[in-house]
């Protein structure tokens, strides 16, 4: 696609009214490989796919470029992930991947881009949903860029889930933990990755894979949220995604979890055995390999 001459966006635009209805995205149409992930906002290198909701009705979209100009007040739905860039050009598209507007919103070249994504009326009937992106250049050192994190859209298996950055001794502690721990810890994936930052667990249960059968990549989660990284006990939150298991999330110890990321995956135990022995604040302390 011929794109030498994109002018880049400064500010903000008018609201852009779109003329087919579906799925947005912000992406290099020449680059990257469509996100795999669910939810509202999912991501890979150089594509960020946003669900635009069920509403029949062709969404209108506002953008902004450059400087963080804060969060928004007034929208039903604010999240943000962090997209890369490896070829310093972003447009925004429709669901057919075909720009909406000669405007590169890649303003800082290749690199990271935090893209905040506010949402009114996705699917109510009668109305056209509205959208304001926002799309802000990431911290760039000059240095070479570093792995990208682990996501939860790629990852399998039971999931260790990271939302709450504000205790970096005690998630460092929780990881050296793991580390010294026994082979029953092996099995978690570990995500750490900041566009994850105060999600709930009906967030992260969202973005989890699933295969052509609809079965999940990850039947159990566990997330270190603040409650989790505030206590000396480290009580996760564990999550059963198991399909049509409608099992309340519990709290579990550091020391616990190994056993019971091991037991559910073998099958020597369900969800609710575990959940049924939590003690009187909520938190699962006993160990059985």
């Amino acid at each position: 696609m011929q794109r030498s001459d994109w002018p880049l966006l400064e500010g903000r635009t008018r609201p852009l009214k779109t003329k087919e209805w579906g799925d947005l995205t912000v992406m290099d149409p020449d680059a990257g490989q469509e996100p795999r992930g669910r939810g509202f906002l999912a991501a890979e290198k150089d594509w960020l796919r946003i669900d635009a909701g069920d509403a029949l009705e062709n969404p209108i979209v506002t953008l902004y470029a450059g400087d963080d100009p804060g969060v928004e007040s007034s929208w039903d739905t604010v999240e943000e992930i962090t997209v890369t860039s490896t070829t310093g050009f972003l447009a925004l598209c429709d669901s057919g991947y075909e720009p909406l507007r000669k405007m590169n919103l890649a303003t800082a070249g290749t690199g990271p881009y935090l893209i905040r994504v506010h949402a009114s009326d996705r699917s109510v009937d009668g109305r056209k949903p509205r959208f304001l992106i926002q799309v802000i250049p990431g911290e760039r050192t000059g240095a070479a860029p570093e792995p990208p994190c682990p996501t939860i859209e790629e990852s399998t298996g039971p999931l260790l889930v990271r939302t709450s950055f504000a205790h970096p001794d005690e998630w460092a502690r929780l990881l050296q933990a793991l580390e010294g721990g026994s082979d029953a810890y092996d099995s978690l994936a570990v995500i750490d990755n900041r566009a994850y930052a105060d999600f709930t667990a009906d967030q992260i249960k969202a973005r989890i894979g699933h295969d052509n059968e609809g079965w999940p990549g990850s039947t159990l989660v566990l997330i270190a949220d603040e409650r989790a990284l505030a206590s000396a006990e480290l009580p996760l939150l564990a999550m059963n995604n198991l399909p049509d298991d409608n099992d309340e999330p519990f709290r579990i110890t550091l020391a616990a979890a190994g056993s019971l990321a091991v037991n559910t995956e073998l099958g020597n135990t369900n969800f609710a055995d575990w959940s049924h022995g939590a003690d009187s604040d909520g938190v699962y302390r006993e160990e059985h390999y």
